[in-house]
């Protein structure tokens, strides 16, 4: 792939990190330079049939890589507005949750809306078996974010919760975020209806974390404080910096789940991989290397993540989850490539890249067994999609393995779109 960043592109990138500000507007400028001598009048490139999902007229999305957004009866739920998308959202107007079914992705048989949302996970709406699927929403009277569970077959809600969902499983239970602090941290993952965090509550780490929500009563509980996290492998840089938990992912078995904690001192971001179990009674760390971008369950006890390994080299690691040990995959044959976000399904992955020399964004097929790396296609991301506006693919693929979907801004809107992986 000869318009890939180098790899001392990425070492200077990496040196770079320690100056954040410094780094956004070099490499702004790099980027534009760079595609002046690469473009290409491609904007979409595959050999695989690709579908949109939706209406011509709506920008449509999934959002995150770490959930499909097919039901086990093979029903679709995606995100969709007729507002632009290349603006930061806007809390005054709602988004729409769209259902389809697999036989018709261009008439919704399903509408609601949403007032939360952001552009990398909309309000993270997802399936929670084949009937019932949560997201997220704002409840105005009592100014709070709330998750709401919709049944298909009722068509109507049949539950509403006092936290936001971030990640669940199945009917079982569900784990909620701070959303407040994250739109103080991270906005790009953040909401917009009530002010972010203030320094005085941020410095608040004993009452805030992971909550643990119980479906079928509603009862919670804070499971893990960011204070417990901080003084899991204490550093005392912790004491100056600011703090955030973000990108929950519980196990295939749903007895533990994985979390980043993130700290910033000053403006440098510095990030550790946890894992914690289900009843409060786990939390280890498995990688502070100093860099923890995207990863994925590989399995109940393993994960793929794309990450700074024990030597230093940014790249894709595997990582057995009981015992800590942490391995290249494949070689580093992926690694050149830059980050991506890993999507498992049984013995392969789907993964993708960020926009190459000529803004084109890279979808990728990968087996664990062979290490073998496949292109699906490559799209096109201008530059007026950018920042907290961008458009990440965050490949995901049907619960059968036969589709991957994936979000795209090649035809100028945000759209989601189905590759046949048989066609």
């Amino acid at each position: 792939m000869a318009n890939e960043y180098g790899s001392m592109e990425r070492k200077i990138a990496k040196f770079l990190s320690q100056f954040p500000v410094l780094k956004s507007g070099i490499k702004s400028a790099y980027g534009r330079l760079v595609f002046i001598r690469n473009k290409t009048p491609s904007r979409t490139l595959s050999s695989h049939r690709i579908e949109p999902v939706g209406d011509e007229m709506l920008n449509t999305f999934f959002g995150y890589y770490d959930k499909t957004p097919v039901s086990e009866d093979g029903f679709l739920i995606c995100h969709s507005t007729v507002h632009p998308t290349d603006r930061k959202p806007d809390s005054r107007k709602s988004l729409d949750i769209l259902v389809f079914s697999g036989d018709d992705l261009k008439l919704p048989v399903l509408q609601l809306k949403t007032k939360v949302y952001n552009w990398q996970q909309g309000a993270r709406a997802h399936w929670l078996d084949a009937d019932c699927f949560i997201f997220n929403d704002f409840d105005e009277a009592g100014q709070r974010y709330i998750s709401r569970v919709f049944s298909l077959k009722e068509r109507k809600e049949i539950r509403r919760f006092d936290f936001p969902v971030q990640d669940s499983f199945r009917r079982d239970y569900f784990l909620a975020i701070n959303y407040r602090r994250i739109q103080a941290l991270r906005p790009d993952y953040g909401y917009r209806n009530i002010p972010a965090l203030n320094d005085v509550e941020m410095a608040d780490l004993d009452q805030d974390g992971i909550w643990k929500i119980d479906q079928e009563t509603g009862d919670s509980a804070l499971l893990y404080s960011i204070s417990d996290v901080c003084q899991t492998d204490f550093e005392p840089r912790f004491n100056s910096a600011k703090h955030k938990i973000n990108h929950v992912m519980i196990s295939p078995d749903g007895e533990r789940f994985i979390f980043l904690h993130r700290y910033f001192v000053g403006k440098r971001k510095f990030d550790r991989l946890f894992v914690a179990g289900r009843d409060g009674a786990q939390l280890k760390v498995l990688g502070n290397y100093g860099m923890v971008s995207h990863c994925f369950w590989a399995g109940k006890g393993s994960l793929i993540a794309y990450m700074r390994g024990p030597s230093g080299k940014d790249g894709y690691y595997l990582i057995d989850v009981d015992s800590g040990a942490i391995s290249s995959f494949s070689n580093g044959s992926l690694d050149a490539l830059g980050d991506g976000h890993p999507h498992v399904h049984g013995d392969w992955f789907i993964t993708d890249t960020y926009p190459d020399k000529s803004r084109m964004q890279h979808l990728l097929k990968a087996d664990f067994a062979t290490g073998e790396v496949v292109e699906l296609g490559q799209f096109f991301q201008g530059f007026k999609f950018g920042g907290e506006t961008r458009c990440d693919l965050h490949p995901r693929v049907s619960p059968d393995g036969r589709k991957v979907f994936f979000d795209s801004v090649f035809s100028g809107k945000r759209k989601l779109y189905m590759l046949d992986l048989q066609s």
